[in-house]
């Protein structure tokens, strides 16, 4: 239940608000105006279409900057937008909501807000009603949310709830021009990140414009507890808003600019006239959420303005298809721009849905125009907001075009793949869901793709997409290791950040658990962030295995455990510590190297780093050619060689993101205020807790082993470094010298002469097929002269020799007709038999390899056609041969 109290403020009743409950949804309501209902569909429809209650029209990047600037005014900092990438958050992969900027760090006071207060336009993706855009004509899968926030702790009041209200009715009024009279703000209670609090709805002629959440509680399995810090959170829909001071008959019309123009110019369609005025009204104040309330309302409007519904969806389906374009194509932009690669796995998978259904629409339209030119528009519309979109609009639009490339094969292939799978099915039977969402996440294809060449029946579900979403819209969470510790245990002293060159120390034995020994300091590095641990001796005994739970080392040693409260001398094995740090380094350099070569997309995806080898998974779309291996491998080697001293340091988080921006994460989310900073200068900076070199030029020589596609928008980068790059460069020169010596060739022409070598080999190869191949061709002829006649079959038994291939001299018998063939081969005391028949001869093979196999041992089986066996005595192979005949009458008689 909601405490009413929470909503009493002194703004409202000082200003002539008057309190009222909706008799239609039961709640209740703030208003200067004599309203009777709150105002929201379905309780009210829309009634600015055609009639804005603002006093002046502004389209989308207006409509933003009067926002910030107003904010400004009053004493907020404008603050950049975050990622639509939540990189800094483990739970969630896209932000969709301005609040997602500070969870949860700086709500729960672990750092500081940039600023205090702030406004912000943050862009936010979403993908709970993808199936209702272009058809209600108010949904998005891409907005921007305006916000302006306020952090207020014990220390500091900035201000709370009257003064959020003010400044939201002043924005709507006095600066927006709407009359007082017409806002109401309607009760509600608000929950979301594991916080909560009171919130009021903005509600103005039907459309929720904003929504003013007082965040107050953090919510647990224990039950709500107030937080330390009180929060403003504010979300104000800049599309809605914007579209409310047009009054279009959609948002679209509103928020599309110059590239819903084009798009609908191309398409041939307008959204001029009486009907489809009359119908995007009607679409647009619908609350349906699924296609068949969609339908409903579509019907009723057919008839309202006298027309069939066949008709009207004539006129309405290509524009659906436009705007789904739009839509999409904008949310492409930014979601590329910010660092996802299209795949089916994680934050790709929901950049690839919007590229396939997308794509579906440009070919449900018939238009001569790729996605790449339309994203390409996108960027060019809002490239003046928000620059970086210009600087990596190359990078974008290749990722584009790579996708609509693989789609064309997909539909090449689906074609067949729908047709084998329908082949078997009854008449009027219908794939079923399940069916539908396999081809899509398997296959890539589309329901509507399926539909279209399916010969059985296809019914597409209202919410296909939204479906499919919800099943990848969250991070698999890795389970966290935690041990079984003592309480009050104090954090282990990690000598290793003081100085990475530490490689002895003594350490006072505070507890073991489970076999790991917990010291009060220690200079082992734990295995973590994709670096396998330090190895050593505490006290003589060797160290195993380090790992790391919580603020805790435990060491796991062989041999007896030692006394709690003794104190161990620990020896680091400093060879294995250099190269794990040459190791680690080397992966900096080249992550840092392949982003600047390959582009901005380029992430982290997952590394491991070993004593004689190291990996880099990076997101990439495919795998690197020889030459782009090879320069990668260059590049890596010039900063090696550049002696470039590494920065490592522990920062505020804070001042680490204001400083390197959220590419600091490649590693996934780090927690903790203070995160520490490795940067290799000009290049690479990474929140990463391994161990790294002191400069570059002790990395030593990089090699680049090999690259490959392991999954798909994953490249894995396969490497050494130090001493293993120097051992792998001598076994190379070892096989070169080895080939120069057999083939008597200098060293440097070696290769050339190997492959020279080789092709003539192929050849001889080739030659010498062939001459066996006429060897044997005579020797069969050889032999079905010289064959057994059982009745009108030929039968032949022979023991090929040498070189010769039983089962191919077996088969090449039987290319003639009426020819049964047993051909045994003897390799030392190992007996091979081959029992084949023409095509034309009743004889299951098996059976006579049976018979035969009595005599000689072994075992077999095989085809009706062909069968082998094995395994028996050699010297009973001439017996089975004289018996042959006999076997094979008492078979043929027994078929008869």
């Amino acid at each position: 239940m909601m405490d009413s109290s929470e909503y009493q403020l002194k703004y409202f009743t000082d200003n002539g608000f008057n309190r009222k409950k909706c008799p239609k949804c039961g709640r209740h309501f703030w208003s200067l105006g004599d309203w009777d209902t709150c105002g929201e569909p379905p309780c009210e429809e829309y009634t600015f279409i055609g009639a804005s209650p603002m006093k002046e029209s502004l389209a989308l990047h207006e409509m933003r900057e009067v926002y910030l600037s107003f904010f400004e005014s009053h004493g907020h900092k404008r603050v950049r937008r975050y990622p639509i990438v939540a990189r800094w958050r483990d739970d969630v992969f896209f932000t969709q909501a301005s609040i997602y900027d500070f969870q949860p760090w700086v709500i729960n006071g672990v750092v500081d807000p940039p600023a205090n207060p702030l406004t912000i336009s943050q862009t936010c993706v979403r993908f709970n009603d993808i199936d209702n855009v272009g058809k209600t004509g108010r949904h998005l899968t891409f907005f921007e949310m305006c916000a302006h926030h306020a952090f207020n702790t014990k220390d500091k009041e900035i201000y709370f709830k009257e003064r959020t209200v003010e400044l939201c009715h002043e924005l709507f009024t006095k600066r927006l021009g709407t009359p007082p009279e017409r806002m109401r703000y309607v009760e509600e209670w608000w929950e979301g990140g594991g916080n909560s609090g009171p919130c009021l709805e903005v509600i103005l002629d039907g459309a929720e414009l904003a929504t003013l959440v007082f965040m107050m509680y953090q919510e647990s399995s224990d039950g709500r507890r107030p937080l330390g810090m009180r929060v403003v959170d504010t979300g104000y829909g800049l599309e809605r808003i914007a579209w409310v001071s047009q009054g279009t008959p959609s948002v679209y019309e509103a928020v599309f600019g110059p590239v819903g123009e084009y798009m609908k110019k191309m398409a041939g369609v307008t959204t001029e006239g009486q009907m489809m005025k009359e119908y995007s009204k009607v679409a647009g104040m619908t609350n349906a959420k699924t296609t068949s309330d969609i339908r409903k309302i579509r019907e009723t409007t057919a008839s309202r303005i006298g027309i069939s519904y066949d008709k009207l969806m004539e006129r309405v389906a290509p524009l659906e298809d436009v705007y789904v374009i739009c839509d999409h194509s904008r949310a492409l932009a930014f979601l590329l721009n910010d660092g996802v690669v299209p795949s089916n796995v994680r934050e790709g998978y929901f950049a690839r849905l919007l590229v396939r259904r997308g794509l579906r629409a440009i070919r449900s339209l018939t238009l001569d125009l790729t996605l790449a030119e339309i994203v390409g528009r996108q960027i060019d519309f809002f490239g003046p907001v928000f620059p970086e979109m210009i600087e990596n609009k190359d990078d974008i639009l290749q990722l584009v075009r790579v996708e609509e490339d693989r789609y064309r094969d997909t539909l090449t292939r689906g074609r067949q793949l729908v047709q084998r799978l329908t082949k078997d099915m009854k008449t009027g039977e219908r794939i079923s869901n399940e069916k539908l969402i396999e081809l899509y996440d398997s296959h890539g294809l589309n329901p509507e793709i399926v539909k279209e060449f399916s010969t059985a029946k296809v019914e597409i579900p209202d919410d296909f997409y939204i479906r499919v979403a919800a099943m990848h819209e969250r991070p698999e969470q890795e389970e966290s290791r935690e041990e079984r510790l003592p309480e009050n245990l104090p954090a282990t002293r990690l000598l290793y950040y003081e100085d990475p060159e530490t490689l002895e120390f003594r350490g006072k034995v505070l507890a073991i658990v489970d076999g790991g020994v917990i010291l009060d300091r220690t200079a082992f590095y734990p295995e973590g962030g994709g670096q396998e641990c330090d190895s050593g001796t505490l006290e003589g005994k060797t160290v195993r295995k380090v790992v790391r739970s919580g603020n805790i080392i435990l060491h796991y040693m062989e041999g007896e455990m030692p006394v709690i409260g003794s104190k161990l001398k620990g020896t680091i094995d400093r060879d294995r510590r250099i190269q794990l740090m040459r190791h680690h380094t080397a992966a900096h350099i080249i992550n840092g190297i392949a982003r600047k070569m390959l582009g901005n997309h380029v992430w982290q995806a997952g590394a491991h780093k070993a004593m004689d080898r190291a990996r880099l998974d990076i997101t990439h779309f495919e795998n690197l050619t020889p030459g782009q291996r090879d320069l990668l491998e260059r590049e890596a080697n010039k900063i090696v060689l550049d002696g470039l001293r590494m920065n490592v340091q522990f920062m505020p988080r804070d001042e680490a993101e204001r400083l390197y921006g959220f590419r600091l994460y490649q590693g996934g989310a780090v927690p903790g205020g203070t995160i520490r900073v490795v940067v290799v200068p000009g290049l690479d900076a990474e929140a990463c807790g391994g161990m790294h070199c002191q400069n570059t030029s002790q990395v030593g020589p990089i090699r680049i082993q090999r690259t490959r596609r392991i999954q798909d928008g994953i490249v894995r980068i396969e490497f050494c470094a130090g001493m293993p790059t120097i051992g792998s460069m001598q076994k190379d020169r070892e096989s070169i010298e080895t080939l120069s010596s057999k083939l008597n060739v200098p060293y440097e022409s070696a290769a050339l002469e190997a492959i020279v070598f080789f092709e003539e080999w192929k050849e001889q190869k080739k030659h010498i097929e062939r001459l066996t191949l006429n060897q044997n061709v005579q020797a069969s002829e050889n032999l079905l002269r010289d064959a057994i006649k059982i009745d009108d079959l030929r039968l032949v038994t022979t023991e090929v020799k040498g070189a010769e291939d039983p089962s191919a001299m077996s088969k090449m018998l039987t290319i003639h007709p009426e020819v049964v063939a047993i051909v045994g081969a003897v390799d030392g005391k190992n007996l091979s038999l081959f029992v084949s028949r023409s095509s034309n001869v009743d004889l299951d093979c098996r059976t006579l390899l049976k018979e035969m196999m009595k005599i000689t041992g072994g075992g077999g089986g095989g085809k009706k056609e062909f069968a082998q066996g094995g395994g028996g005595d050699p010297s009973k192979l001439p017996e089975a041969f004289s018996k042959a005949p006999d076997i094979l009458r008492t078979l043929l008689k027994g078929s008869g």
